[in-house]
């Protein structure tokens, strides 16, 4: 009898142990580690011709991330696939394929990152399997231990007579220390778990409705109707599965179990030594990639994917360079990288930085938080105020922004998210300020007004595109952080309202707002970036990118001008500069927060914007404050002519932002200073948890209050300095 198994892989590991190569954005299974093929690709190809001639193999079924769409399509571009919103662990993907699969289906779940060299013999059990999913057992893959490993779970089977024959599984055991290890290979019997598993697709799923409903349900609800190549699961209905893995899920209730042993020289390529073992021959021997050069040197595993790597007189290490990271660690210390990895991605921006300096910075932003918290909002008549005075009271009378209501509600949510001691109190003026937004600054025709007196009736009823990239902001924040579906509605609201009212099919982009005004502005449009990749990160919604995108591809073609270097400000309805050469003017601020949004953009998506940042910072950086050199000014002419010489703390702020990312265009130690002048010039000379919005050239204040609007920068920019 011929069996049809379904190969499903699951792509859903982030390859924590091999960091700097694996990375949340590219993990493991995307990257060619043991051949010139990805580790998803060399899984996906075991199954394209069979070694047995009792098996045959379907095209693959891939469930994978949302974010990790574009790398999917790249590896495997006729595979079907499910694309899962965010991660809930093995169980919700198994029961994802199940549904996308017929009752009576033979499922092989794969991970995407493991290396098996002898793929026949792989075959050979698969077909053993097959016999035994058929009759109704789930169906273990037991790897014949060759070592006493701590790193795997075991299986203790039944014993078996010979390899590649199903035997009962008596129990699974967690990962071991070495003395238990030893003793599990001294017993005999026990064999690693590598994770695969062979049943119909109606047996799992019944396995699954007696032992993790929860899972099912959810997962069931959250599947789209219709097929297609390629599915979405619904964010909403997915978070209701629980984060579970299939092996306590299922497989440690389930009496059907079995398992087959094989011995196929498997690895799950968990750490470096695992890689090193795969590659060499001896543990002895030297593994090099890229532009190397070793000297005197033994046992090593070293890789570059940049700079040149030159090692004399050392052995036994993991030396990795990427284009941004380099780890060196003993190849023993396996954990290590791990530890490296989560301390880096934590502190990135911090690191170089004395850890004094953050601490102050932080104890200043909670202070700053606590004086909001009580200042902020108004407790009569419902809203945030605009601005307080330079005494430090809260200016109740000042017509007030929508886009600041949403700024704050944005701010209290970064404040939660950092860990603030006041988090209960930020979540009741975030709930506060959803609530506001929602029911007071609405237009009765559709999305929200502009300006507000303090009793919430308009003063400007316009409805503007710049407000509602902060309103989308604000709901996605808060949904990200808290979970809370209002915050959600409010931002699919905000987004549907433009899509349908300002989105301009003629000439790309979102048109000022309703009435419709000249001159259009980049300024809103590099917000609905920053919203939309944020509304991406809490919903994993594909159409959030796409809006993304078209913003890019405007800056691009439209609002950075190659010729010399300047991201203009004002434009023609038709996307052309609204000024004459002479006259066109850029604010340097907006370079730099340009230059990190583009790089939150590739992150996202492995767009190409390198070049793009390295431009914008660079032409920014050439214009500063006279008496500060390290402030930039507020408004420059693209002659080179300073136009506005005062500086404002929020393009300083962002000027820290993109220094920190680009260091190879500003070291470290510039980022100190500059965090040190803004100490002592803005932040701690206002009134207690305010600050100086603005210098004149001479470097003494202007200001005549503290705008609340900026603690949305405040808020936003140093959250990435603390862990």
């Amino acid at each position: 009898m011929s069996h049809i198994v379904h190969p499903v892989i699951l792509c859903g590991g982030s390859g924590t142990r091999l960091w700097p190569l694996s990375t949340p954005e590219m993990p493991k299974q995307f990257k060619a580690l043991t051949s010139d093929k990805s580790m998803i690709e060399e899984t996906a190809e075991r199954f394209v011709l069979s070694h047995d001639p009792s098996v045959s193999f379907s095209a693959p079924l891939v469930v994978g991330s949302v974010k990790h769409r574009q790398l999917l399509e790249q590896a495997l571009p006729d595979a079907r696939k499910i694309l899962e919103p965010f991660g809930r662990n093995s169980a919700p993907a198994v029961a994802a394929a199940c549904l996308a699969c017929e009752p009576h289906d033979l499922i092989l779940i794969l991970p995407a990152d493991h290396a098996i060299q002898d793929v026949p013999a792989f075959h050979l059990a698969i077909a053993a399997a097959a016999k035994a999913a058929e009759g109704g057992a789930i169906v273990t893959f037991g790897i014949e231990p060759t070592h006493p490993a701590t790193g795997y779970g075991y299986i203790k089977a039944a014993s078996a007579d010979e390899l590649h024959m199903p035997v009962p599984v008596e129990k699974f055991v967690e990962k071991p220390d070495l003395a238990v290890a030893q003793s599990y290979l001294d017993e005999g019997s026990y064999y690693w778990n590598a994770g695969i598993f062979l049943f119909r697709a109606d047996v799992m799923l019944e396995a699954l409705e007696a032992f993790a409903p929860g899972v099912i349900a959810g997962t069931r609800a959250a599947m789209p109707s219709g097929g297609g190549q390629t599915q979405s699961l619904d964010p909403n209905e997915f978070a209701k599965a629980p984060s579970i893995s299939i092996d306590y899920a299922v497989m440690e209730h389930a009496e059907n179990v079995q398992t087959v042993p094989v011995n196929m020289a498997w690895s799950d390529v968990g750490g470096y030594p695992a890689l090193h073992g795969l590659l060499t021959e001896t543990a002895s021997d030297n593994h090099t990639h890229g532009p190397v050069l070793l000297r005197n040197a033994h046992g090593m595993y070293v890789r570059s994917e940049g700079p040149t790597v030159a090692v004399n007189g050392v052995s036994n290490l993991v030396v990795v360079a990427t284009k941004d990271e380099v780890v060196i660690t003993p190849m023993d210390d396996a954990q290590a990288v791990k530890a490296l990895g989560a301390g880096v991605q934590s502190r990135r921006h911090a690191l170089g930085l004395p850890q004094t300096l953050v601490d102050d910075i932080r104890d200043w932003l909670w202070t700053a938080f606590e004086v909001w918290s009580e200042k902020a909002w108004d407790t009569e008549q419902g809203g945030f105020v605009e601005q307080l005075s330079l005494d430090g009271e809260p200016d109740l009378e000042a017509t007030r922004r929508v886009r600041v209501q949403a700024r704050q509600v944005f701010s209290f949510a970064k404040a939660i998210e950092m860990g603030w001691p006041g988090a209960d109190r930020a979540r009741a003026l975030v709930d506060c300020g959803i609530e506001y937004l929602n029911i007071r600054l609405r237009h009765p025709e559709g999305g929200w007004v502009h300006k507000v007196r303090r009793d919430g009736s308009p003063v400007d009823d316009r409805r503007d595109l710049y407000d509602h990239a902060f309103i989308i902001l604000a709901g996605a924040t808060t949904y990200l952080i808290t979970g809370d579906e209002t915050a959600r509605q409010m931002a699919d609201d905000a987004i549907e309202f433009i899509d349908r009212a300002l989105k301009d099919d003629a000439h790309g982009g979102w048109l000022e707002g309703l009435p419709s005004s000249l001159p259009r502005r980049a300024n809103p449009h590099m917000h609905l970036l920053e919203a939309m990749l944020t509304y991406y990160d809490a919903t994993g919604c594909e159409n959030a990118l796409d809006r993304a995108s078209e913003v890019v591809r405007l800056f691009e073609n439209r609002f950075f001008n190659p010729a010399d270097d300047v991201m203009a400000e004002f434009f023609t309805a038709e996307w052309r500069a609204a000024n004459s050469a002479a006259e066109t003017v850029f604010e340097p601020g907006h370079h730099y927060e340009w230059a990190s949004l583009l790089l939150e953009f590739e992150q996202r998506t492995g767009h190409d914007t390198l070049s793009w940042r390295r431009r914008l910072i660079r032409k920014a950086d050439l214009f500063n404050n006279k008496s500060q050199a390290r402030f930039a000014v507020n408004a420059v002419l693209v002659n080179g002519e300073i136009k506005d010489d005062k500086s404002r703390l929020w393009h300083q702020l962002e000027k820290l932002r993109a220094h920190l990312s680009h260091s190879d265009l500003r070291p470290p130690p510039h980022s100190e200073l500059l965090l040190n002048d803004l100490n002592a010039s803005y932040l701690n000379t206002g009134p207690l948890g305010g600050w100086i919005d603005e210098l004149d050239s001479s470097g003494r204040p202007v200001s005549s209050a503290v705008p609340a609007s900026m603690l949305y920068h405040l808020a936003g920019v140093l959250r990435v300095l603390l862990p």
